[in-house]
């Protein structure tokens, strides 16, 4: 007499077992995966990073001295649009971030988006436009939500959407992920983004490498800080030239342009916006002590990024570090404080000569 044996398989309730582990076990890997990912993209941010910081050397082997900031013709326009505005750090050195031919497109005697009246032929007309609106992935970090997005500057459009000007009809760029440093801040509308004025006659010690530069270039214009090796005197491996600045994932505002305007593209250290929280609007907002969205003064201009714990910086030697958004970002503007109690650690690696010398460890 044959006995049948019983045919072999799993239970119900053996398979919801072994389904149960698998998830645990996924769920246990998948940090794992995605921290490993994130380490990838920030290095590879910090290598983009460390390719600006190159190129300025290279640059400045050229010319002698680190490029503007921005280039401001002072065409008599008060609104700070993009019609102002002839050149950017990020159109400079394009011949050395292996870009010649895209800085080949680039028209020296007209405003990135349009031709002043008067100061060049009608026939110049939007010259540049073509090139301000060019993506640049060697200016975004991968980790920015919002980098390669196309947006309006906020000095294009106003926060109902209306025009700011009537110069010429406002298009959308390409946001990108980094701001060169123009200096430290004391708190205040002290901006070293704008070369000269209040900030460079009286607190000159907190200027940076990249300014803006007012007219033609003669110092009567406002090239009063045309800065070089020479001019770094807190050492290049304690200053810093970029810093990252992502965009907030809830809304465009302010955002990064590596062809735009200066308050867009440049990065001024102060003891609210070294936070470094302006990934993150509204803690930004709440740590400078701010109540309205549209006051930018600090979180405009702050830095920020998606990275775990802080950001990387170029510094002036073309080395990048990782800053711990912890680091000593100073108390602020009083009469009876030093330079560094108002500036900080940070204020100081921002600035190039302010006598108080700040490394990293």
């Amino acid at each position: 007499m044959l006995i049948r044996s019983s045919p072999f398989g799993f239970t119900l309730v053996e398979l919801l077992v072994v389904i149960a582990i698998i998830g645990v076990l996924i769920a246990l890997l998948l940090p794992a995966v995605q921290a490993a990912r994130e380490a990838a993209r920030r290095m590879q941010c910090s290598n983009k990073m460390k390719q600006l910081g190159i190129a300025c050397h290279n640059y400045h082997d050229v010319n002698q001295q680190f490029p503007f900031g921005s280039v401001d013709r002072n065409n008599g326009e008060t609104n700070t649009c993009l019609w102002r505005y002839y050149s950017m750090w990020g159109v400079s050195i394009l011949p050395f971030m292996e870009q010649q031919a895209a800085y080949d497109m680039y028209f020296g005697a007209a405003s990135m988006e349009n031709a002043s009246p008067g100061a060049v032929s009608s026939s110049n007309q939007g010259r540049n436009r073509e090139l301000a609106q060019m993506r640049m992935m060697i200016y975004e970090c991968p980790t920015d939500p919002g980098a390669g997005i196309r947006s309006y500057p906020t000095t294009e459009i106003r926060e109902d959407g209306t025009p700011a000007h009537t110069k010429y009809t406002p298009f959308e760029h390409y946001q990108t992920s980094y701001r060169a440093v123009a200096g430290a801040n004391t708190g205040g509308s002290w901006w070293w983004d704008q070369d000269g004025g209040a900030g460079g006659t009286v607190r000159a010690y907190m200027r940076g490498i990249f300014h803006n530069m007012v007219g033609n270039g003669t110092t009567t214009d406002g090239a009063k800080s045309i800065e070089s090796f020479a001019s770094v005197t807190d050492g290049t491996s304690n200053t810093t030239c970029f810093v990252e600045r992502h965009q907030p994932k809830i809304q465009v505002r302010r955002a990064t342009y590596w062809s735009s305007i200066p308050t867009n593209h440049l990065y001024t250290a102060s003891p609210k916006s070294a936070t470094f929280y302006s990934h993150d609007w509204e803690r930004c907002l709440l740590t400078c002590g701010q109540s309205s969205p549209n006051d930018a003064y600090f979180c405009g201009r702050s830095a920020g990024t998606y990275h775990a714990n802080g950001i990387n910086v170029a510094m002036a030697d073309a080395s990048v570090r990782f800053i711990s958004n912890t680091i000593d970002v100073g108390l602020g503007y009083a009469a009876n404080r030093t330079n560094l109690q108002m500036i900080g650690v940070w204020g100081c690696l921002c600035a190039i000569n302010d006598s108080e010398v700040a490394g990293l460890p």
